[in-house]
């Protein structure tokens, strides 16, 4: 009997991934004018990445009006390991930029 493959998981567009990376400076208007730009461009095109930004709007907006020991356990595994997953991105980037100086 033939093993069954399991299909690949769908792969994040690159440029959608990009737009999350620029989420926060966006919404705090301090993206660079071209940037800005090309954000918006990616919007008017992406509807999944604009459900993206209006839900973490709503998530910013109801994350400043609850306590910190109203946050269930979960949810705050949950939000550690995506800040942590962000912060380990942001270093292998930063660590490639200086290796490519570097040579």
């Amino acid at each position: 009997m033939a093993k069954l493959r399991r299909p690949n998981p769908p792969r994040i567009n690159d440029t959608c991934e990009r737009m999350t990376d620029l989420i926060f400076d966006y919404l705090t208007d301090r993206l660079a004018p071209h940037l800005k730009r090309e954000f918006e461009q990616h919007l008017k095109a992406c509807p999944d990445c604009v459900s993206f930004l209006k839900t973490y709007k709503k998530t910013v907006e109801l994350g400043g009006s609850v306590k910190a020991g109203e946050v269930p356990v979960e949810v705050r595994t949950n939000v550690l390991a995506f800040v942590r997953q962000k912060i380990h991105r942001i270093a292998v980037f930063l660590f490639s930029l200086i290796a490519q100086a570097a040579s």
